[in-house]
């Protein structure tokens, strides 16, 4: 497991939206904003959070990225809300860390439209800005549900050197990217610890044992706290969690610092990951994963056409186990980013232009793997692939 850039366990709680309501924020009121127009409330449950035993603080940032500001009529106030909501949250913070939420962005993506994933990138770069400005210690990316939202936020924190924490709520009906696809598409692209939010601890139990034996990075787990809960139960249920893998915890929505209290006092007990060598050299579609071993074959190159879907389903009952798909267009790339997902092979690419081969990799929802025969230099493409997590082959 690569070590993380805090002590585990880690434990980050702090002051969200659930909390504002219950103070009398009212529904259809941004969040940011009234952070700011409540100051002293702001204050005082961030000290009693820290006063709890949390070890590290969350600003409630969640939502303030341009798009859902601008449901508000906000959106020129972006920084301002960022940079003011995490400075108050430092006031009280005393020497502990504090850590920005980021939120879904907003913004609808589809494969037959990749290109709109520039437009979620510069969104959560706009916020990750002036977060950073403003002396966040490390990012929460949190209650993810898009692929597309998870890889635009990891790829925009990595323009800074802050931590990033990402969580997911995957969806019991399958409507949302795998957790495991999502575990090896983000910590190939960086994320310090990967993990699940706001469902059942008996459902995240599940996730993370299976997950486990493929995280290189601390698995995270930050359960949902309905009012009826006890905070003992809380801390039981969040024991089952650490046993099942998760060492970085918390609770997710309804979170308040009771139930903090409650972790802290039993959490310098729970068992931490053993040293081992995670099982993660796979490639990803946006549907799954494809474990690769030491006999990959790749296919004829093929084409980016409108057909390419048929391309790829009829290779998966050739001989080859990697599907190459030549790419020689910024349109080729956008064609791979909508077909790419119908292959049940993994897909590798092959490029000889640095700016294609960026698009393939920047639009495909995946984790590609890069055909080191392009000319392009072997240096460069080391250092693309590490970019996009990608594999060099």
């Amino acid at each position: 497991m690569r070590k993380p850039p805090f002590s585990l366990p880690f434990l980050p709680d702090g002051v969200s939206a659930a909390q504002m309501h219950d103070a009398g924020m009212e529904e259809g009121e941004c969040p940011a904003l009234w952070a700011l127009e409540h100051p002293d409330f702001i204050r005082a449950q961030t000290e009693r959070f820290r006063r709890a035993g949390a070890m590290a603080l969350l600003a409630p940032t969640l939502t303030a990225n341009r798009e859902i500001l601008s449901r508000f009529g906000l959106a020129d106030r972006v920084r301002e809300l960022n940079e003011s909501v995490l400075r108050l949250t430092a006031e009280n913070a005393g020497d502990l860390p504090v850590g920005a939420r980021i939120g879904p962005s907003g913004i609808a993506f589809s494969y037959e439209e990749a290109d709109r994933f520039d437009d979620i990138f510069t969104l959560y770069r706009e916020q990750v800005r002036a977060l950073e400005d403003a002396g966040a210690s490390f990012l929460l990316v949190e209650r993810q549900t898009s692929l597309a939202d998870m890889r635009a936020a990891m790829l925009a924190a990595r323009l800074t050197d802050l931590p990033v924490i990402v969580t997911m709520m995957p969806d019991p009906f399958g409507e949302t990217v795998e957790f495991l696809t999502a575990l090896i598409i983000l910590q190939a692209m960086g994320a310090d610890a990967f993990g699940v939010d706001n469902i059942s601890a008996a459902d995240m139990e599940e996730l993370l044992r299976e997950a486990l034996a493929h995280a290189e990075i601390p698995l995270a787990a930050r359960l949902s706290v309905p009012h009826a809960m006890s905070p003992l139960d809380f801390a039981r249920d969040t024991a089952r969690l650490a046993q099942a893998g998760a060492c970085v915890l918390g609770a997710g929505s309804g979170a308040r610092p009771e139930y903090t209290a409650a972790l802290a006092s039993s959490a310098l007990c729970f068992p931490l990951p053993d040293e081992r060598e995670a099982d993660s050299h796979a490639a990803a579609s946006p549907d799954g994963v494809f474990f690769l071993g030491d006999d990959l074959e790749l296919s004829e190159p093929l084409l980016c056409t409108s057909h390419l879907d048929d391309d790829l389903i009829e290779l998966e009952h050739g001989s080859a186990n990697a599907a190459l798909v030549r790419v020689e267009s910024i349109d080729d790339a956008l064609l791979l980013a909508e077909h790419g997902p119908m292959a049940r092979l993994p897909l590798a690419v092959w490029a000889d232009s640095l700016p294609v081969l960026e698009a393939a990799l920047r639009y495909f929802q995946g984790r590609l793997i890069v055909d080191s025969s392009s000319p392009l230099e072997e240096n460069v493409l080391a250092s693309l692939a590490a970019k996009y997590g990608a594999l060099l082959y």
